[in-house]
């Protein structure tokens, strides 16, 4: 199957499943890419012709410039396929596995946290699970998953087992919701309903605070 993720402009189309390199992706080592042109991209930290980034590939559609990422494990270099037995946290915008014997899985509890790729697991968002697949990880250590914060990614070919063991938290309320709004706004970090509802149009904000 051939996922890519394709931008034109400002408007972005996501095709399949993403595996999404930034600008932060040459933190990953030259030695990490399969392709010898990603290889010398990397190294230089400046683009080609027709391949801006390490495995990107950029063309044009109708008069637009387009960017298409290969997957990742199309990319870089993979370990052989293995066992693996852990805890997954499904977030919005997060996908975080732990090895066992960890007890705990959220983004500080791993100094090298792992993305975990789940084109063939489906979860909650917001819960956690205990999980036991077979998958390939990263070779090298480098900047994966969602912007790249992560150490590590580790693929999913087969899944042999997903059990819940902790239940998604529940929607915030709305005298919750306000005084999350007032700490933010102390700490000068907030986002506004307004720019919310830009983001993300299908969401309903009708209960939570007023646009501030």
């Amino acid at each position: 199957m051939n996922m890519l993720q394709k931008f034109s402009g400002a408007l972005v189309v996501i095709v399949g499943v993403v595996s999404c390199f930034t600008a932060s992706a040459q933190e990953t080592p030259p030695e990490a890419y399969i392709d010898p042109v990603d290889r010398q991209v990397a190294e230089s930290g400046e683009g080609i012709a027709g391949r801006p980034y390490p495995c990107a590939v950029e063309e044009m559609e109708d008069g637009d410039a387009v960017i298409s990422f290969l997957p990742i494990d199309e990319c870089v270099k993979m370990l052989p396929a293995e066992e693996w037995h852990g805890l997954w946290r499904n977030d919005f915008e997060g996908s975080q596995f732990c090895a066992r014997p960890a007890e705990m899985c959220h983004f500080d509890s791993v100094e090298d946290r792992v993305w975990l790729e789940t084109r063939l697991m489906q979860g909650e968002v917001g819960a956690l699970y205990e999980v036991r697949f077979i998958g390939r990880r990263t070779m090298f250590k480098g900047s994966y998953g969602h912007m790249g914060a992560s150490a590590h990614l580790i693929v999913v070919d087969r899944p042999i087992s997903m059990k819940m063991v902790e239940a998604p938290p529940p929607p915030m309320s709305k005298a919750e919701a306000d005084a999350e709004w007032d700490r933010c706004e102390r700490a000068g970090n907030c986002i506004s309903i307004k720019e919310l509802k830009r983001l993300h149009p299908a969401l309903d904000f009708s209960g939570t605070t007023a646009n501030r």
